[in-house]
């Protein structure tokens, strides 16, 4: 049976916006039926004014909720006091404990578990030493609701802390193999970025080399998990790599764990090994939902510019996704009003397919520039299986035979043309022309 959940939000001043906790509601599973907001400082015992506490108990008993799910990071204290007050079975819950429930959901690989197991871990720690410190201090086991001390809590936390990372570690540097591999082949990396429920997943689609929109995830077993297209929040939770379409470059086009607001920094480190996807890239498109309002846009801009900055050196292109929903002049209005923060977006429709042709066009120029070469070898088997590797590796624009000579003039990675000449001079002891 599902859940019934009422969604609360205290903001300083202002109007409290609940479309985002009530769908992150939606997304764990719970019925929203009921919302509740107030505007004035925060009450440190009970978050919201107490007199609000009791208007959420009336609605809690009114509406039958099972929780009540905050929209913000409540401290023990906070959640103990409005639990109390609540009809007996009535949970409390804040926005992180909310998340850390979706992730759980759509953990099914072991590094995203391991993942989702860090941020728990993380979470609870400040609460086990605050129940710590109670205890100490009042010496009364349970202090406050917040659960009989255990003096070796702290410690196993931090056991389990430091043993998850040395695993996510050694995961990650298997991963930064694999990527140095697929470069070693020939291949440009490029990662999607941005809030969940831009479309980062249906644009994938559009683009992979290997899948239609509309098509099932059963093809190529061995590559990842086809990346799930669903309206909701955190669909996709770990990684999905899909060979690219895009024309003349080898591209490998990986979808990642989409934002959400307000995330502390504790929880995206946790997810570290996830976004080093995007941070190793050779190129990242930051997909923006195109039919939000232009201030939502905004914030959302500037949350993913703070937080892909901070490590990655890859070009980035911003990609206004679902422009499908609205017409001509509300798009170039958004695009005028954003250009500081998105010069030169690409206006796509992952949906419908409109512009991607355009996006496509744009990676292959946004990614790093290739070598040309020009290798003359000797007629042979030998000389044959070295084209056929750079006609994989490569882009082949002219080949040739002329006697007992081949003619082979190609672009690709300045790895790739080294490794070409190397194979050239191993068939000859002539210099390649």
């Amino acid at each position: 049976m599902t859940e019934r959940a009422i969604v609360a939000k205290r903001v300083d001043f202002g109007d409290a916006d609940l479309d985002e906790i009530a769908d992150l509601a939606r997304a764990a599973g719970y019925d929203v039926v009921g919302e509740l907001t107030q505007s004035r400082e925060e009450d440190g015992a009970y978050y919201f004014g107490e007199g609000k506490v009791d208007e959420l108990v009336t609605l809690a008993a009114d509406l039958d909720a099972d929780c009540v799910i905050v929209d913000d990071r409540l401290g023990p204290y906070q959640t103990y006091n409005i639990g109390q007050k609540l009809p007996e079975g009535r949970e409390v819950i804040d926005r992180f404990t909310l998340i850390l429930d979706i992730f759980g959901q759509r953990a099914r690989t072991r590094k995203a578990q391991l993942q989702v197991e860090l941020a728990e871990l993380r979470y609870e720690l400040p609460r086990a030493e605050a129940k710590a410190s109670l205890a100490k201090r009042d010496e009364r086991p349970g202090f406050m609701g917040l659960g009989e001390y255990d003096e070796s809590r702290e410690e196993d936390i931090k056991a389990q802390i430091a043993n998850i990372k040395r695993e996510l570690d050694a995961i990650a540097e298997k991963e930064e193999t694999r990527r140095e591999q697929r470069r070693e082949s020939g291949f440009d990396l490029v990662a999607l970025a941005g809030y969940t429920n831009a479309g980062k997943s249906t644009l994938l689609r559009r683009l992979a080399a290997d899948l239609d929109v509309e098509e099932n995830e059963d093809l190529h077993p061995d590559l990842d998990a086809t990346a799930e297209s669903e309206d909701r929040l955190f669909t996709t939770l770990g990684t999905t790599t899909r060979r690219a379409d895009t024309g003349k470059r080898n591209v490998l086009l990986t979808d990642t764990v989409g934002f959400v607001s307000d995330l502390p920094h504790w929880l995206v480190e946790s997810f570290k090994s996830t976004l080093d996807s995007v941070y190793r890239a050779d190129l990242v498109l930051l997909v923006v939902d195109a039919s939000e309002p232009v201030e939502e846009m905004r914030e959302k801009l500037v949350t993913c510019h703070d937080t892909l900055y901070e490590r990655n050196e890859a070009p980035l292109v911003t990609v206004f996704n679902k422009v499908d929903e609205i017409d001509d002049e509300e798009l170039a209005e958004k695009k005028a009003a954003l250009t500081a923060l998105a010069p030169n977006p690409v206006a796509v429709s992952g949906l419908t397919g409109e512009n991607v042709e355009e996006l496509s066009a744009r990676i292959e120029a946004e990614l790093p520039p290739w070598r040309e070469e020009r290798l003359l070898l000797p007629m042979s088997d030998e000389a044959m299986s070295v084209v056929s590797w750079v006609h994989d590796h490569g882009h082949v624009e002219r080949e040739e035979y002329e006697g007992d000579h081949v003619l082979v003039e190609f672009e690709a990675r300045p790895a790739i043309v080294e490794k070409a000449r190397a194979k050239a001079a191993e068939l000859t002891p002539a210099e390649p022309t």
